[in-house]
């Protein structure tokens, strides 16, 4: 009874009535802030950005409220760096301010890769390695050395390029590889050089150094080459090795030295350099200079070459210049 009551009430009926008027009033005020806050009906153009810099079409899509997304991830030789390449939505689409233009651009220049250490290795091996991080081999050098075929260094616009080095992928090398020793080469002088002078000058010339033998086995420091074997001017084979003879004493008190050397090697009526270099005072007691004696060793050459009691060397079995090397040491 209560509830037919309740219904035949006036007050029933203006609560249900003022219910429904706030729910649609809601809803009305509601939609109007949808309207309001996602631009509906209001719509921009996507701008003509072609033939603009990057620069030039961000402004532009700035002006017509409109955010962007751009990727410079590749890069292609055949288009301008930072050339727009794509735009999506296509130009002319319409669609709401603020909405996210997404654009493709071709990068300034090519990413950057790592030079890896293939020096020493063998050339297929570090040509596989060079082709495989984008670097291009456009030359090729080659050089004397012991280790035929292996990289012995890389060159980026004729500069060395180290292992590690950042370049633009693609760049242009030029690849320097070690080829095989000549033979039939004469052998540099090394009379009146210190040690150290000498050893490099065999391995400039690319000739192993062999044995070093000093006079005194107590006194290393302040020698100089008062021998050699093979002897200057013999024809030997590149990568062989060069023994040589030290002293810190005058050349004139080695006189019976180099005697008992020559016959041990069979070398018959061989300069003993004793006439051909001059030192101004004995070596022990001086610092000889490189270019004097240098100048001094190539006069000792020609005098040795013009003299009529000189005869080639008969050489021994251990340097026949037709014989390969068991092994080949370095130093």
């Amino acid at each position: 009874m209560k509830f037919l009551k309740l219904l035949g009430s006036w007050q029933f009926w203006l609560s249900i009535v003022l219910a429904i008027v706030i729910f649609f009033g809601i809803l009305q005020v509601t939609f109007l802030w949808l309207n309001t806050y996602t631009n509906h009906g209001v719509q921009v153009e996507v701008p003509n950005l072609n033939n603009l810099t990057l620069d030039q079409a961000i402004v532009k899509l700035e002006k017509n409220d409109l955010e962007y997304e751009i990727d410079t991830s590749k890069y292609d030789p055949k288009y301008k760096s930072y050339q727009i390449l794509d735009i999506y939505p296509l130009i002319g689409s319409r669609v709401k301010k603020g909405r996210r233009i997404f654009i493709r651009a071709n990068a300034k220049t090519w990413k950057f890769v790592t030079v890896p250490n293939v020096i020493g290795k063998y050339k297929y091996l570090a040509f596989s390695q060079l082709n495989l991080v984008g670097l291009k081999i456009t030359d090729t050098i080659y050089e004397p050395s012991l280790a035929t075929n292996t990289v012995l260094k890389l060159l980026y616009k004729g500069k060395e390029v180290q292992p590690g080095l950042t370049l633009p992928r693609f760049s242009p090398l030029t690849i320097v590889l070690a080829k095989s020793l000549a033979k039939n080469v004469s052998v540099p002088n090394f009379i009146g050089l210190d040690e150290e002078t000498a050893k490099n000058m065999i391995t400039e010339n690319l000739f192993s150094i062999g044995n070093i033998t000093y006079d005194d086995p107590a006194r290393t420091e302040n020698n100089y080459v008062y021998y050699q074997v093979p002897a200057p001017s013999f024809i030997y084979d590149q990568g062989q090795p060069i023994d040589l003879y030290l002293s810190d004493k005058p050349l004139v008190k080695l006189k019976e030295k180099i005697k008992e050397l020559d016959q041990t090697f069979n070398i018959h009526k061989y300069s003993d350099s004793l006439n051909n270099v001059n030192y101004s005072h004995e070596i022990s007691n001086s610092v000889i200079n490189y270019k004097n004696i240098t100048s001094s060793t190539e006069n000792t050459t020609n005098n040795t070459n013009t003299s009529e009691n000189i005869t080639q060397p008969i050489p021994h079995p251990r340097y026949d210049p037709h014989k390969k090397p068991k092994r080949v040491i370095l130093e």
